[in-house]
């Protein structure tokens, strides 16, 4: 049987994962010299407490290659595996996850590692359609060609609304935070084959939202039928603007509404918000 696995940049919630029976590959938050290693029991909500409280923002590190060939060789033990991770570009899990599947394969192990080149939800909504296509007797081989397509065509687009964060984590030039401040300029930010990278700039939280939900109908694959994801890092309102803003412009009541988690948080901050769909 093929079982999937993900780790906690995927966003999925703690019933999904149960449901669909999906494995998550826990990571270390590091609030300076304290380190918790996060887990599916770990919510967005209590990060998102501890995290506005602080004065320097935490860091994330993945979980020891320890864990990691436990975790291969408690599910491969009888199952195929597919892992799909968080980009490379964003974490060394990446090359731990192929060395330790490679060491495992001397031994009959069947993994394969899948580079999302996404981050939250993006990946969280594949992993649960994997999932499924697990449940209902798909083979590995089809589930694999359905997630390298998906991650080839889609995106993953954030708001940011508060640069304070970026700038923390040097991502951003403190003149850029000055000027974006001064005008109100709201930067759209995509993946990119695994990058952050800037998807425009545009004055004001009105703008911004009617850009995002331009973008989603130009580009997304079938408005009626396919579900629109929409994520928010405890900033609700803004989640609801947005689900707004496409329910009168688009022909489509499917909409899931979730929360970014603890390792976009890290580098966001609290109060970005985004969307995931599926692109034509």
């Amino acid at each position: 049987m093929v079982k999937i696995m993900t780790d906690m940049s995927a966003d999925i919630t703690k019933e999904q994962a149960e449901k669909y029976d999906i494995k998550v590959l826990p990571f270390y938050i590091n609030f300076g010299e304290e380190s918790i290693l996060a887990d599916i029991d770990y919510t967005p909500e209590m990060f998102y407490e501890k995290f506005k409280s602080l004065e320097n923002i935490p860091s994330t590190s993945q979980a020891t290659p320890d864990i990691l060939e436990e975790m291969y060789r408690s599910i491969g033990k009888e199952n195929q595996i597919i892992h799909i991770t968080i980009p490379a570009n964003s974490s060394g899990i990446v090359n731990t996850a192929r060395m330790i599947s490679s060491q495992l394969s001397e031994e009959g192990f069947d993994i394969t590692i899948i580079d999302s080149s996404m981050f939250s939800y993006g990946i969280g909504a594949n992993v649960v359609a994997a999932a499924e296509m697990a449940e209902n007797g798909v083979t590995k081989d089809e589930i694999v060609g359905f997630l390298q397509e998906r991650f080839e065509k889609d995106r993953v687009y954030f708001i940011v609304d508060d640069l304070t964060t970026l700038k923390k984590g040097g991502r951003i030039k403190a003149t850029t935070m000055v000027v974006s401040a001064v005008l109100d300029i709201k930067p759209i930010l995509y993946s990119n084959e695994g990058k952050v990278e800037a998807f425009a700039k545009v004055k004001g939280m009105k703008r911004a939202i009617a850009k995002l939900v331009d973008c989603i109908e130009e580009n997304i694959e079938d408005p009626e039928n396919t579900e629109i994801c929409i994520m928010n890092a405890d900033c609700p309102e803004k989640a609801e603007m947005l689900k707004k803003a496409i329910e009168e412009r688009l022909a489509t009541k499917n909409i899931w509404q979730g929360a970014v988690g603890p390792i976009i948080t890290c580098h966001a901050g609290v109060g970005v918000f985004g969307t995931y769909f599926r692109h034509k």
